[in-house]
C-alpha cells in the first residue's frame, strides 16, 4: 500500500472515479499524471487548485482529511458523483415521491422514510409491467 493511500481515497472520492482517463478529462491533465495521483503522488499547487475548482472539494480536506469536504456546498454540473452521493440522492427522491403519493406533505409536513440500501436494490418492476402491458410477465 502506498504512503498516501488516504489522499488517494479522497482523490478518487472527489473525482467520482478511479479511472485515469476520466480523471484526465475532468482535470485536463495527462493520463500519466492521473495515474500518478491514483498511486499516491501528491499534485502540485496548480493541479490542486484545478481539482478544487472542478470538484468544489476543499484542498485541506483533499490533502489531510480535515475540515469540510466542499468549500461552498455545491458541485459543478459536470463533476461525476460518487456512489455514496448517488445513493443519498436516490433516497431523497424516493422519500419525496413516497410522501407525495401518500399525501403526507400537506398533512403536517413531510414524512421521513428511512430506506436501507438492501431495500433500494430489491425493488421489483412487476407491478409496473402489469400496469403498462395489462399482462403479467
Amino acid at each position: 500500500m502506498d504512503k498516501n493511500s488516504a489522499f488517494t481515497a479522497r482523490f478518487i472520492e472527489a473525482c467520482g472515479t478511479d479511472e485515469p482517463a476520466c480523471i484526465q478529462r475532468l482535470l485536463n491533465i495527462s493520463y500519466q499524471a492521473a495515474k500518478n495521483y491514483l498511486h499516491g503522488r501528491l499534485p502540485q499547487t496548480e493541479v490542486l487548485l484545478t481539482i478544487a475548482e472542478r470538484t468544489s472539494c476543499s484542498i485541506d480536506w483533499l490533502l489531510t482529511g480535515r475540515g469540510k469536504k466542499f468549500f461552498d456546498g455545491v458541485s459543478p454540473q459536470d463533476t461525476p458523483i460518487s456512489t455514496g452521493q448517488f445513493d443519498e440522492l436516490v433516497r431523497r427522491v424516493k422519500v419525496e415521491v413516497i410522501n407525495e403519493m401518500s399525501g403526507s406533505q400537506n398533512a403536517g409536513g413531510p414524512r421521513i422514510v428511512r430506506l436501507q440500501p438492501s431495500e433500494l436494490m430489491s425493488e421489483k418492476v412487476l407491478d409496473e409491467v402489469e400496469t403498462l402491458t395489462g399482462s403479467q410477465p
